[in-house]
């Protein structure tokens, strides 16, 4: 025998059954390895199984197993796959490999092929859970995919009724496993003239092929339009025949001293700082982003649209976050919540990545050429988790505003919060390198007093690059 030879090792010869096997999330499935030592000296191996979903997934009993030459022996090996969150559904080729723990070099993997069964599982919440209001109120929705397959979902509602009509954005959406899609609903019923105020209990549903669904309740309380009795109504409407006639008699008059009826608030936008040609765009609905986005002027309705009031009720209140608080430069600098009167400013990490998920801070950035803005921001470091949405909640409702931001080109969104708890979205896409302006309200937007706005760009998209740049915002109190 030469030397060293009794160190030496061959390659084990190992054998897997069954060689494919079928497991659902939730569900464990075992499998019989067999080793055999081919080499001419005692050897111990160790077996484990690569290409799992996770490394955490199985188990091996006996994690180690000693064999004379020639001799075979077994393990039993456990693949272990959670119910939630679930692995992606689909076909998996597993390697069992069998390793010397002394000698890494010896060492053999088989094949094992797994097929993990679909489990499909939906989830829906609903923001808020009840509003009361008049003849329309708009919940905010959230679809989630608990299970490992992609979904269709479509968006449906109910009332046992049938008095109330629901219109959603989007009425359909496919949605990747373990992940999560929003939406709104709008939900529209005639209001009471008079009487009591309406309770309607509602269903909204979010199904997906062939019969997965999942349910929430809603409510929805209808004031009467008109409070009191018969008697009441007769008075308020001979009221509204004689304030009828002084305001078409008040608006002739205007007409033929060309007056307009009401202040139009905007924004001015500063010229751009030099090196980059910043051109002010005209704020608007999401109408307006498909003009935008085509190349057209984004044309809008002005903030004050004749149905919020003039500024009659409250002078216009400009906040110009390209300065600090006491009007000094912007440059770097962190923001307190509170530090301009009248708001209380926050970013939202609602869909934010996972080192920005605490990130609920503010701060002033000055950037050439974009010059200065408010930005969300960590806190810690001032240039990380600058793409989440700022939160602006008012000490007292307002009644219109418009708000300035520099615009990369993607769609932004301006979401309001009512005072009913409705939530209403104006959207813009402006070209890249623009100062661009959205009003609220905006041609067909609901009445009713605003109590926050949230600003950034229109994706849900946790990893969407685009910062949130906000140069001012000027309101109307209530």
């Amino acid at each position: 025998m030469m030397p060293g030879s009794a160190t030496m090792s061959g390659i084990p010869k190992v054998t897997v059954a069954p060689d494919r096997v079928t497991v659902r999330p939730g569900e464990s499935v075992g499998v019989e390895v067999t080793i055999q030592n081919t080499s001419q000296a005692v050897e111990h191996y160790g077996a484990s199984i690569v290409g799992l979903p996770g490394d955490n997934l199985f188990d091996c009993e006996p994690s180690v197993v000693k064999l004379r030459p020639g001799e075979s022996g077994a393990v039993q090996m456990n693949i272990s796959i959670p119910e939630r969150p679930a692995p992606d559904a689909g076909l998996y080729t597993l390697g069992v490999l069998v390793r010397s723990p002394y000698q890494r070099q010896v060492s053999r993997c088989e094949e094992l092929r797994m097929d993990l069964q679909p489990a499909p599982a939906l989830k829906m919440d609903a923001q808020p859970d009840v509003i009361t209001g008049g003849p329309d109120a708009t919940y905010t929705l959230r679809v989630a995919n608990e299970g490992n397959t992609i979904v269709a979902v479509s968006l449906t509602g109910t009332d046992q009724e049938r008095k109330v009509s629901f219109a959603f954005r989007p009425r359909s959406v496919q949605i990747a496993p373990n992940s999560t899609a929003p939406a709104t609903v709008t939900v529209k019923a005639r209001a009471p003239w008079t009487g009591q105020e309406v309770r309607r209990t509602l269903t909204v549903k979010a199904s997906a092929p062939p019969d997965l669904a999942a349910e929430r309740n809603i409510t929805f309380v209808q004031r009467p339009r008109v409070p009191g009795g018969p008697m009441k109504v007769a008075g308020i409407a001979a009221a509204v025949l004689v304030l009828a006639g002084a305001t078409i008699g008040a608006a002739l008059v205007n007409k033929a001293h060309d007056k307009p009826s009401q202040p139009n608030v905007a924004i001015s936008v500063p010229p751009p700082p030099s090196g980059m040609s910043l051109a002010p765009v005209p704020g608007g609905p999401s109408a307006a982003a498909s003009q935008a986005g085509k190349g057209k002027p984004a044309q809008s309705a002005p903030a004050g649209d004749g149905r919020g009031g003039g500024a009659a009720a409250g002078k216009p209140v400009t906040l110009d976050f390209t300065a600090k608080p006491n009007g000094e430069p912007a440059g770097n600098t962190f923001i307190g919540p509170k530090d301009y009167p009248g708001v209380t400013l926050s970013a939202d990490p609602q869909y934010a990545t996972p080192d920005c998920a605490n990130a609920t801070s503010v701060a002033l950035r000055t950037q050439p050429p974009i010059g200065a803005f408010l930005t969300s921001t960590s806190g810690v470091y001032i240039g990380a988790c600058n793409t989440l949405p700022v939160k602006i909640v008012f000490a007292n409702p307002v009644r219109q505003l418009s708000l300035t931001y520099a615009s990369t080109g993607v769609p932004y969104r301006l979401r309001v919060q009512l005072a009913s708890g409705q939530m209403e979205d104006a959207t813009l896409a402006a070209a890249n390198g623009t100062y661009a302006t959205i009003p609220y309200p905006v041609q067909g937007a609901p009445q009713g007093p605003i109590v926050s706005v949230s600003f950034s760009h229109a994706s849900t998209d946790p990893k969407d690059p685009n910062p949130t740049m906000i140069r001012s915002l000027t309101y109307v109190p209530a």
